[in-house]
């Protein structure tokens, strides 16, 4: 006696459904939905550090031209924002494939109170944008014990 299996619509459905997640999860994966309430946006990968006279952030924005680039100092934020568009070479063309992510983007980094808010520097070469912030002269110590009466 052999058992076939039985055909179960439902159980392929969930399996096309969690396909479907993952393909939304790794379309969207980019997107920074809280720094803009867009969904055109998509996040830049970063690092920051800190040195003995400065804080370091270095953004990766590929293909982005210079002027496309906005660097301010907005209160105790750091903010950069930008735009990078689909490159079309030829009007009707049709893509197979777009993997990278296109649009507009905004990062923003809180400010220790350690960083001269007025002492930036940006540069920008071969997609990586630098921005060094010296720090402070009058550099507070970072703890002050109070005392409790």
């Amino acid at each position: 006696m052999t058992s076939e299996a039985r055909w179960d619509p439902l159980k392929e459905l969930g399996a096309v459904q969690k396909r479907m997640n993952k393909l939304f999860e790794s379309a969207m994966a980019g997107a920074d939905f809280e720094a803009s309430g867009e969904p055109d946006t998509w996040t830049p990968v970063s690092d920051m550090y800190e040195t003995a006279d400065s804080l370091v952030l270095y953004l990766e924005l590929p293909g982005l031209e210079q002027s496309r680039i906005d660097v301010r100092v907005d209160g105790d934020y750091l903010v950069v924002s930008g735009e990078r568009e689909i490159d079309r070479e030829q009007a009707g063309e049709r893509f197979h494939r777009v993997e990278r992510s296109y649009g507009k983007f905004l990062r923003r980094f809180h400010l220790p109170s350690t960083v001269d808010r007025e002492a930036v520097e940006a540069t920008y070469r071969d997609g990586l944008l630098r921005i060094r912030l010296l720090s402070r002269k009058d550099r507070q110590p970072d703890s002050i014990r109070v005392a409790v009466r």
